[in-house]
């Protein structure tokens, strides 16, 4: 069973908590522990990650992030590929383990750059007050974003890290 998504800037199907218990919450662990930004998290780390994230499955060519929205919310590549452009100019991929809409969150301002899929994907959603939460209760993902993010800070036109 999936959902519409209303609260996003994007309108796509994803995951509902009923479908996540139906299927081994076990394997959807393990599946998460290979995506690298959540790479070495416990079991309840994971847990907490899942329990305030949407997953969404995403067709190829779906504007996932658009330059200059104000919509306060963060993708993390589960499978798949997102190409960033900034002025209609490609900037980087980011492949699973990625991210993209952090700056915004965190500068509380217009997203920088527009993000879509360039395959069918899977991402996970994070809406700006659940982003929060989670960094406060899984802190482990800060430090791993923080290079990362300090990287797109410091070399805006690079978003490859």
């Amino acid at each position: 069973m999936t959902r519409r998504c209303n609260k996003s800037a994007y309108d796509v199907d994803h995951t509902t908590r009923n479908e996540l218990t139906a299927m081994s919450k076990n394997a959807y662990r393990e599946h998460m522990q290979n995506v690298p930004l959540l790479s070495g998290l416990d079991t309840r780390e994971l847990d907490e990650v899942i329990d305030i994230t949407t997953d969404i499955s995403v067709p190829a060519a779906r504007i996932l992030i658009k330059e200059g929205a104000s919509v306060q919310e963060m993708i993390i590549v589960i499978d798949g590929n997102l190409e960033v452009t900034r002025g209609g100019q490609h900037v980087a991929n980011i492949g699973p383990g990625g991210f993209a809409g952090e700056m915004a969150l965190l500068t509380d301002s217009p997203h920088n750059a527009t993000v879509a899929a360039t395959v069918d994907s899977r991402v996970l959603h994070i809406e700006g007050g659940a982003f929060d939460v989670l960094l406060k209760r899984v802190p482990a993902i800060a430090v791993k974003m923080l290079p990362i993010v300090a990287s797109r800070v410091t070399k805006p036109d690079d978003h490859s890290a």
